[in-house]
């Protein structure tokens, strides 16, 4: 009998001390400071007097701490990243390029995706600053700036952008090219406005005067205003080129600036 009592209690013993070794190792990970409770030897001999195992019990229960998910610490996800917008260097402006920078940048043309290669030009003298198609066109510089397509003669070019300035205002300028066009051709003109340069005047030469037939060589003149005068910008190209050279003059003339 005592040898069976014996069994009993040290099963309780153990049963017990499991479950404070458990507690224990609980509170170090959750960091409790409390006291580990106190374990007792539990005589449940059929007969023995069992008054004080619910004491125990309580008292064993009271020392069990809440749940893992309830006291272990609490970790703050780490900090998101911010955008690509956010961290990524600004791009240079183009007003900031030097004379004769180059880079590349995409274009559409007729209705694809294609990579220009520009070099950036800065004329004082003329004062104005602008990217163009250094592929495409031979730079040509003098009192004016003429952009020659790569194809043609340059002493007698077909193809090509002049940009000049004009001692003359905006008004001014424009009566007068008008004039000398009307000569030729059937003139239009409209207000337009260039992402750079900002609200300009331009001159459309394209059908013959008198007629409704398209001229063999066309003229968009745009005038732009500007400190001490204007900035005359003409393109000129065979109409059988027109699409093209049009459309590439168009994206060179956008990053036109009037420099100050």
């Amino acid at each position: 009998m005592k040898s069976k009592m014996l069994k009993k209690s040290i099963t309780v013993l153990v049963s017990v001390s499991m479950a404070a070794a458990l507690i224990t190792g609980c509170n170090k990970k959750a960091e409790v400071t409390s006291e580990p409770a106190s374990v007792a030897v539990i005589d449940i001999t059929p007969g023995a007097d069992i008054s004080g195992m619910q004491e125990t019990s309580e008292t064993v229960s009271e020392a069990v701490p809440e749940t893992a998910l309830e006291t272990a610490p609490v970790i703050s996800p780490a900090a998101a990243p911010e955008s690509a917008s956010e961290t990524a260097p600004e791009k240079a402006s183009e007003s900031g390029r030097e004379d004769g920078e180059r880079f590349e940048d995409t274009i559409i043309l007729e209705g694809m995706e294609e990579t220009v290669k520009y070099e950036h030009v800065k004329n004082a003298a003329i004062g104005f600053a602008m990217d163009y198609d250094y592929e495409s066109f031979t730079r040509q510089s003098g009192d004016s700036e003429k952009f020659i397509s790569v194809y043609d003669d340059a002493a007698k070019p077909e193809n090509y952008l002049e940009i000049k300035a004009s001692s003359d205002d905006a008004d001014t300028a424009l009566a007068a090219i008008a004039d000398e066009l009307s000569g030729e051709y059937e003139v239009e003109t409209i207000d337009v406005t260039l992402d750079k340069a900002g609200n300009c005047r331009k001159i459309d030469a394209s059908v013959i005067k008198g007629t409704n037939n398209m001229a063999d060589q066309l003229q968009v003149v745009y005038v732009i205003p500007a400190a001490n005068g204007s900035i005359i910008a003409t393109e000129h190209f065979a109409i059988e080129a027109s699409e093209g050279f049009g459309r590439r003059f168009n994206y060179m003339l956008q990053t036109l600036e009037v420099l100050k």
